[in-house]
């Protein structure tokens, strides 16, 4: 890992969005065809990116891209390197020293520590449940299986009443956790 040793990126921490902004921007026309917003044009006449566009004018994206539920730390390094893969079980890929996620870009997939698990499984659910996202059979299941298995402990519990005291609405994987 000394190559990442003055490395920017991998010296700071980032907000990462859990369910990736990229994920849910696809499904959103500003995201698709940015060209078709006023909006979305420089003071030049350039189109801007979908994500930025988004941010302009789609309430509903923003909603989802600034919920807290959906925000941890990460270093920007891994942050960057995850990119918006889906999260699963994987044998192979890439670590990053004592961080225990591993990433596997050939095939677009990212396996988070065992102490993340659980939270990531019901940011996911919230997220599917909050803002109407879609998941795969598979990946609900996997979802399921990661909550029951590693049941919300009191940061996770402690962090859902703060953010509840913010932004009015706590994520009820939490709350009222129960094994699916």
């Amino acid at each position: 890992m000394n190559h990442l040793i003055g490395n920017s990126r991998a010296e700071r921490v980032e907000a990462e969005h859990v369910f990736p902004a990229s994920q849910f921007g696809n499904f959103r026309e500003c995201w698709r065809e940015p060209e078709n917003f006023e909006e979305c044009y420089t003071r030049t006449g350039n189109v801007i990116s979908g994500r930025n566009c988004c941010q302009r004018v789609d309430q509903l994206f923003m909603t989802a891209y600034t919920d807290l539920h959906n925000l941890y730390p990460s270093v920007g390094y891994i942050n960057g390197r995850r990119s918006n893969f889906n999260w699963g079980m994987i044998s192979s890929g890439e670590t990053f020293g004592d961080c225990e996620i591993r990433i596997d870009a050939s095939i677009r997939r990212a396996q988070p520590p065992q102490h993340a698990k659980g939270f990531i499984a019901r940011t996911m659910l919230y997220m599917r449940d909050t803002y109407g996202f879609r998941l795969s059979r598979q990946d609900e299941q996997l979802y399921a299986a990661w909550n029951n298995q590693f049941p919300p402990d009191e940061w996770e519990i402690e962090r859902n009443r703060r953010i509840r005291a913010i932004q009015g609405m706590g994520n009820p994987y939490i709350e009222e956790y129960r094994r699916l």
